[in-house]
């Protein structure tokens, strides 16, 4: 549970609840740990004022301006109370707050606290009430360009896309973010999520898609195959891992690499890892890719071989 840390630079301008004559005729009401707590918490004195008075007026349903004002309190020294944010959307609709401005005061607490559901939530219920998204994908494109993995972001995204119909733009978005990381995993997911709420996966988007992947031409990210080159070393031994690192040995022989008969006699070694230990399910399969390789360029790199010997 958070407390002051996040209100220190107004600690002395504050002034207690139980200190203002406005909130005298509220009797605070403290908080029940049992008679014998195990691991009680060392609230903050701001801390357990704030929420005593929140407690008292939640107890009296108390619908004011006053009792408004406090829940903002409550919520800065701990945004991920879910009874302060109901409490305060019960406000909201009673005093028939201004949806904007409270949209406005969202977007700042959730820029300060990106990761808690929380507040995401209470900005899909404003959001709601609103009936107007007209932020909500500029916003969510702000949070992932600080965390292109922010799973609430993403939530609230999808959320916002599926219950307005705003598909039209969402395959470019994702594009751009793909690449900026071809590994971004959540654009990836994105771009299901676009495909199959959509136009689904049929013949065309398949053969589609499939270029779009080949296009990818993962050679030129050479960063990734370093990583997986250190994974493999440090004896991890995924399929999924080692059919990547052949996928990418094959590009790089179609691209002409430098090194062919390395890199040729690399992919080999690794269909034969897989056929022989680390996916034996679909031997046949690494054995067919490995004779595939060899064919389509061990010819090539002998001749080659034999006329650099001839030239030299």
């Amino acid at each position: 549970m958070s407390d002051s840390s996040s209100d220190e630079s107004s600690q002395e301008s504050w002034t207690p609840y139980s200190e203002r004559d406005e909130w005298n005729d509220i009797a605070p009401v403290t908080q029940d740990d049992g008679p014998h707590p195990v691991v009680q918490i060392a609230y903050s004195d701001k801390f357990r004022d704030v929420y005593d008075y929140f407690r008292a007026v939640v107890e009296r349903n108390e619908i004011s301006e006053r009792a408004f004002n406090l829940t903002k309190d409550a919520a800065a020294l701990n945004p991920a109370n879910y009874t302060v944010w109901h409490f305060r959307r019960v406000l909201v609709k009673e005093l028939n707050k201004d949806l904007k401005e409270e949209l406005s005061y969202i977007t700042k607490v959730i820029n300060s606290h990106p990761k808690n559901y929380q507040v995401w939530h209470h900005r899909r219920v404003i959001v709601e009430w609103l009936q107007d998204p007209a932020q909500e994908l500029d916003f969510t494109a702000k949070i992932l360009q600080d965390d292109a993995k922010n799973y609430h972001a993403w939530q609230h995204r999808q959320w916002v896309i599926r219950e307005f119909d705003l598909w039209d733009n969402e395959l470019e978005y994702v594009e751009k973010l793909l690449r900026e990381d071809l590994r971004n995993n959540s654009a990836w997911n994105q771009r299901y999520f676009v495909i199959n709420n959509t136009s689904q996966f049929t013949d065309e988007v398949i053969d589609r898609e499939i270029s779009v992947l080949m296009d990818r031409q993962l050679q030129k990210y050479p960063s990734v195959l370093e990583f997986c080159q250190q994974l493999y070393d440090d004896r991890y031994r995924s399929p999924y891992l080692i059919a990547y690192m052949i996928d990418t040995y094959e590009e790089m022989l179609e691209q002409g690499c430098k090194d062919k008969m390395g890199t040729l006699k690399k992919a080999e070694e690794l269909c034969n890892c897989l056929a022989d230990e680390y996916d034996q399910i679909r031997s046949e399969y690494w054995n067919y890719v490995s004779r595939s390789l060899n064919m389509k360029f061990g010819a090539d790199i002998q001749q080659q071989n034999v006329q650099q010997e001839c030239d030299s």
